[in-house]
């Protein structure tokens, strides 16, 4: 009996490893891999965008590829998903923008069947710079869960770094990651714009207000390059359909505006083709381009 409750012992301790020692190890690794910063081997470089006035920026959301589902793991084969992902590259490409926020972007996630999706949009779309930030980054098993914002350049990416976001719940941040944001310093030509890739909360307007007051704290800090905040805030500012507000009346939008520090359109009653979300029907505005005002 004893020896068999040793093997037993044994037993359950491998399955134990098996099971969480990936989890263990991707915790542990996530922290020095947040950031990475890629440069194409092939040297043509995608065209630059016909705009003079420096950087001609876009922002979206593509939603781990999955399409109008809202189940990530929905069963469609790779090639299913690579075909939507060449869908995605096609719209990209009529943006015809020199840098690209992508948010809820996969880096090699079981349920997007292992694409990393920035490094495969960004060689189909010509951009030659790209970095890289997850959010969510573990593994239990063979399951890996590794996303987050990316940005793509035709322009070099001179150095890029990690915006730590508020964490809704600190036990959530350590077991598995939160919402963060990717800083990054673009070369075009003697000139450099600082763009901030960021995704906030959907979970909480109070947690985006948060959120926002830190981003405004770097951006008071970011000189002599303003710093550009681009990507899927969340939020929709007091007046327009489905806006929100914190448990203390406040709002992520108005609390930017609030600052003076950025412009936006639309500022005033969105129109119908100012809505952003959901995809089928759009009926609020939520993603946005926020440019420093030292830029009007």
């Amino acid at each position: 009996m004893r020896i068999a409750s040793r093997y037993l012992g044994l037993g359950l301790v491998l399955v134990l490893l098996i099971a969480f020692g990936p989890y263990i190890w991707s915790r542990l690794q996530s922290a020095a891999h947040r950031v990475t910063l890629h440069q194409s081997a092939n040297t043509l470089h995608a065209p630059l965008s016909d705009s003079d006035k420096g950087l001609r920026l876009a922002c979206f959301n593509i939603a781990h590829g999955r399409g109008l589902v809202f189940d990530n793991w929905n069963g469609e084969s790779k090639e299913a998903k690579l075909n939507r992902l060449d869908q995605i590259a096609d719209l990209i490409a009529q943006m015809d923008a020199d840098c690209v926020v992508l948010n809820e972007i996969d880096f090699n996630c079981t349920w997007s069947k292992n694409i990393n999706q920035a490094a495969y949009l960004a060689n189909k779309l010509g951009y030659p710079y790209r970095a890289e930030q997850r959010n969510l980054d573990f593994q239990i098993a063979t399951v890996k869960w590794k996303f987050g914002n990316a940005i793509l350049s035709k322009h070099p990416i001179k150095k890029a770094e990690v915006i730590d976001l508020p964490a809704l719940k600190r036990w959530e941040e350590w077991l598995a990651g939160k919402k963060r944001g990717l800083l990054a310093e673009i070369a075009v030509g003697d000139q450099s714009f600082m763009i901030s890739a960021v995704h906030l909360s959907h979970r909480s307007e109070g947690l985006r207000v948060a959120s926002t007051k830190h981003l405004l704290s770097i951006a008071k800090d970011s000189k002599p390059h303003p710093m550009v905040i681009a990507g899927d805030l969340n939020s929709t500012p007091p007046g327009f359909p489905h806006s929100a507000k914190s448990a203390n009346g406040e709002n992520a939008i108005a609390t930017f505006d609030a600052a003076q520090l950025y412009q936006r359109q639309p500022n005033l009653s969105p129109q119908p083709a100012d809505f952003t979300f959901p995809s089928d029907q759009p009926s609020a505005t939520i993603d946005w381009i926020l440019i420093p005002t030292v830029y009007q």
